[in-house]
C-alpha cells in the first residue's frame, strides 16, 4: 500500500475531492420547471402536514358540533366551560355514535383557559368506577382524575392554561394544561346495568361541577351567557379540501403546538403552514394548490392503509396501539386512532380490543354461525374495575337493536353466571338459546355481519403485555347452526 508523506497529505486530499466533484457533482440540465419544484415541495411537505393535522381538525369538528348544534337546554349549542351530560346508558334509541360505549354515563365539556382557570369539584364516589379525563387540543391525555388515580374520595382542582401564574385557591390542586383548549370527558359506571344503579350515577354526575375561577362565589352565574363559543368555519371540506388546512391553521394559532415540535413547524413554514405565519388558501398559486391537493389524497391513503394493514391481530382480535391516548411524535398512529377511536383512553385507564373475525380468521356473521366465547378461569380479563363485551352490527357499527335490549355482556349484566369451575361461556347468536341456563349469558347478534368490542377498565399490570400476546385472550369459536 502506498504511503503518503504528511507534507503532501492535504494536497492529495484536495486533488481527490476535486476529482470527485468533477465526476459526481456536475449539475445536470434540469427537466423540471420552477413551478414543478414548487408543486413537489408543497406535495411532500403538505403530506406530512396533512397527517399531522387530522387530529386537530377532528378535535375542532367535535368542538364545532358541540357548540353549534342544538342540545337539550341549549337551543343554540353548548358554550365553553359547560357540561353536555348523557344521564343514562347508551341504547339504540338515544345513541347515534359509532361503536358507542354502553358501560358508563357520559358527560363532555370543552374548557377555554385563555381568560381564566376553571374550578373542577368532584364528590366522593366510594368504590364505583369513574374517570374525568383531560385531553389537550391534540388529543393527548395529560391528566385522568378517577377511581384509578385519586380513589373514591374526590377532590377540588384548578385547571389552568400553560401561561397561568396566578394564585391557587386554598384547598385546590393545580392541573396545568399544555394548551388553552381542553376536551374533558367524564365516565361513571353503574355496578349493574339497572335503573336503580343508574339513578345513583345520575346524582353523582350532577355533583361534578365546573366553574370559571372568577365565578365561584357568583350565585347568578349562567354558563350559557357568561362563556363564549368558537366558530372557525364549518368543518366540511367536501367542496374545497384545502379549507382543511385553513381551519387547522387557525386552531393551531389558538393552541400552539408543543415546543418539542419546533423543527416540524420549521418544515411546515416552507409551505406557509405555521401558526406564526398567515395562511390563506386564496393566496395559493396554482402549483402550490396542486401540490396540497395531491398531499391531501396521499395523506388519506397513508392513513387508510395504516388502519387496514397496521393491525396487531391476536386470536382474531385487533389490539389497539399502546400509544393510544398519548402519542408523542407518532403522527400517523395518532391520525389513524383519531379516525377509529377519537378520545380513546391510554392503556393505563382502559384497554380496547375489537373482534372482526373468529379464531379461524373468518368474518363474524350471524346468518352463518352461532358463536361461543369461552374463558377459562385464568383467561377472564384481569382488571381492577370491570370489563365488557359489546355488540355492533355492520356496516353501520351501531348498537344492535334486539328484543331483550341487551347490548353487552360482562360483570354489569346481573344475569351472567360463571361455570362451577370459575370459567365463563358467552353465547353470541341471533336466536335465543333454547337452554334456560344459557340465556343469562346470551349476547344477541344480528342475522348478518357484526363486530365486537371488548373494553377492560383499569387493567392489572400483567395486561400491558397483551400487545405482545403474552396474556391469554381466547378467540371467538364458530358453531355451525
Amino acid at each position: 500500500m502506498m504511503k503518503i508523506h504528511n507534507k503532501y497529505r492535504n494536497v492529495f486530499f484536495l486533488l481527490m475531492m476535486t476529482s470527485f466533484f468533477r465526476l459526481f457533482g456536475q449539475v445536470e440540465k434540469p427537466t423540471w420547471s420552477s413551478d414543478k419544484v414548487t408543486e413537489e415541495s408543497y406535495y411532500t411537505i403538505g403530506t406530512q402536514a396533512y397527517i399531522y393535522s387530522v387530529t386537530p381538525f377532528m378535535m375542532y369538528a367535535v368542538l364545532y358540533q358541540t357548540q353549534q348544534i342544538p342540545y337539550e337546554g341549549y337551543p343554540n349549542g353548548v358554550s365553553f366551560n359547560a357540561w353536555t351530560k348523557v344521564n343514562t346508558l347508551a341504547n339504540v334509541k338515544n345513541s347515534r355514535t359509532v361503536m358507542a360505549n354502553v358501560n358508563t354515563l357520559y358527560a363532555s365539556t370543552w374548557l377555554d383557559l385563555r381568560k381564566e382557570p376553571i374550578i373542577l369539584e368532584i364528590p366522593e364516589f366510594g368504590n364505583r368506577y369513574y374517570s374525568v379525563a383531560l385531553q389537550d387540543a391534540y388529543m393527548n391525555h395529560f391528566s385522568i382524575l378517577g377511581s384509578r388515580t385519586i380513589g373514591g374520595y374526590g377532590g377540588k382542582f384548578m385547571i389552568c392554561g400553560p401561561d397561568y401564574n396566578g394564585v391557587i385557591p386554598s384547598g385546590f390542586t393545580k392541573i396545568e394544561s399544555p394548551t388553552p383548549f381542553v376536551w374533558m370527558l367524564m365516565r361513571i359506571a353503574p355496578t349493574y346495568a339497572n335503573e336503580k344503579e343508574i339513578e345513583v350515577c345520575r346524582k353523582l354526575q350532577a355533583d361534578v361541577t365546573i366553574t370559571p375561577l372568577s365565578q365561584i362565589n357568583n350565585t347568578r352565574y349562567n354558563p350559557s351567557t357568561y362563556n363564549e363559543k368558537l366558530n372557525l368555519g364549518v368543518p366540511d371540506v367536501s367542496k374545497d379540501p384545502l379549507s382543511f388546512f385553513e381551519i387547522v391553521h387557525q386552531y393551531m394559532q389558538i393552541n400552539p403546538p408543543p415546543k418539542g415540535e419546533a423543527a416540524l413547524m420549521a418544515l411546515f413554514r416552507q409551505i406557509g403552514f405555521n401558526p406564526e405565519q398567515d395562511f390563506s388558501i386564496d393566496k395559493l398559486t396554482e402549483p402550490q394548490r396542486k401540490g396540497l391537493l395531491r398531499a391531501v389524497e396521499s395523506g388519506k391513503e397513508m392513513i387508510n392503509t395504516y388502519i387496514t394493514n397496521g393491525d396487531n391481530i391476536y386470536n382474531g382480535w385487533t389490539i389497539q396501539s399502546k400509544e393510544m391516548g398519548s402519542y408523542g411524535y407518532s403522527y400517523l398512529t395518532r391520525a389513524a386512532l383519531t379516525m377509529q377511536s377519537i378520545g380513546g383512553f391510554p392503556w393505563e385507564e382502559a384497554i380496547y380490543v375489537v373482534g372482526y373475525k373468529d379464531i379461524k380468521g373468518n368474518e363474524l356473521d350471524g346468518s352463518i354461525n352461532n358463536y361461543l366465547l369461552h374463558f377459562n378461569k385464568n383467561e377472564i380479563p384481569q382488571v381492577n374495575d370491570f370489563w365488557s363485551l359489546t355488540m355492533y352490527e355492520l356496516p353501520s357499527v351501531m348498537l344492535y337493536d334486539n328484543a331483550i335490549n341487551r347490548y353487552q355482556m360482562g360483570p354489569q349484566i346481573e344475569e351472567m353466571k360463571h361455570n362451577k369451575d370459575g370459567s365463563l361461556d358467552i353465547y353470541i347468536q341471533h336466536n335465543k338459546p333454547k337452554e334456560k341456563n344459557k340465556q343469562g349469558n346470551w349476547l344477541p347478534s344480528p342475522a348478518g355481519k357484526f363486530v365486537l368490542s371488548m373494553r377492560m377498565y383499569n387493567p392489572k399490570s400483567n395486561m400491558f403485555q397483551l400487545d405482545a400476546h403474552k396474556v391469554p385472550l381466547p378467540g371467538i369459536q364458530p358453531i355451525k347452526k
